[in-house]
């Protein structure tokens, strides 16, 4: 990581943010108006423009886009992860997809992009988080990584399916094993195609995974996005038939199966797995029309263990 050397010479109002800077649970990232609540009184808006770059100049502020600045007053840039709270402030989130694939070992692949789903609560929100994402990525090198932000497809994120576990030092909510895997198929494409979502099913058949908990998390997000039955059914059919797992899970695996099942069962629509409708296969069991490309995929997937 790239280290700056500061002259610790300020004034009072550059002394006031680099205390609040230098504060344990001091802010990684600062805007204008964050600064602005660490001064005893208010000042114009040239004056604390010019206050930041005066910190930016020595060494204590870097600037990576308009109004934001990543905190350097330990002369190190921050870790990417710790940036998270940061940027996707207000709205619920989580670290989830490839990120915490890896976490819980159902992916060997070291994560450099940091895949975020979140819960905007409107598009200036949404426009806002995308370019502060989009500004951090000019620093990706010191920051070791980038933020991906991911909107939530089924447009809710609880408690449910959500953890606490610490990552390179930061603590963060995660998707949990069972979330992650039913985020395989509400996000293949960003993951990187049904392959993976197939390694990371396969992957899971051999760890202790929560059954019931992951039937709750498939009929919650059911009522929102009724796909999910079809495509997760599809793809723990598909993993079944390569790996057995566990003989004590296996008739939790098939009791989940059969619930899909039922859910997919419930409606007469159709619905599509992969990038290209117009060349399928279907599987009427699933009510699911599978994409060449997605088949493909999953059958070069079958040659990995």
């Amino acid at each position: 990581m790239r280290t700056r050397r500061a002259s610790r010479v300020l004034g009072a109002n550059e002394t006031a943010i680099y205390r609040r800077l230098v504060e344990p649970d001091g802010p990684k990232l600062l805007t204008p108006s964050d600064a602005m609540k660490t001064l005893p009184g208010t000042i114009g808006s040239s004056s604390l423009v010019h206050t930041l770059s005066s910190l930016e100049s020595k060494g204590v502020l870097r600037r990576v886009g308009r109004g934001v600045y990543l905190n350097e007053s330990t002369g190190l840039a921050p870790k990417i992860v710790d940036l998270l709270p940061f940027v996707f402030r207000p709205p619920r989130y989580y670290l989830g997809l490839n990120a915490a694939a890896n976490h819980w070992g159902l992916s060997p692949q070291i994560p450099y992009s940091y895949q975020v789903v979140y819960l905007p609560a409107d598009r200036a929100q949404a426009r806002r988080i995308a370019r502060w994402c989009l500004l951090l990525k000019r620093a990706e090198r010191d920051l070791g990584g980038i933020l991906v932000p991911v909107a939530a497809r089924d447009g809710l994120i609880t408690s449910k399916g959500v953890s606490q576990a610490v990552l390179e030092g930061a603590q963060l909510p995660i998707s949990t094993v069972e979330r992650t895997l039913v985020d395989a198929v509400l996000y293949t494409g960003e993951i990187g195609g049904a392959g993976e979502a197939l390694l990371w099913a396969k992957a899971a058949l051999s760890k202790p995974i929560d059954y019931e908990e992951l039937d709750r998390i498939v009929q919650e997000v059911y009522e929102r996005v009724n796909s999910v039955a079809g495509r997760f059914g599809f793809l723990i059919e598909t993993a079944l038939r390569e790996r057995d797992g566990n003989a004590g899970w296996r008739s939790s695996a098939d009791a989940l199966l059969t619930t899909l099942g039922t859910l997919a069962a419930r409606t007469r629509a159709t619905y599509n797995w992969g990038p290209e409708k117009g060349k399928t296969e279907y599987f009427e069991k699933w009510h699911l029309h599978v994409s060449v490309d997605y088949l493909n995929q999953l059958r070069e997937a079958s040659s990995f263990d």
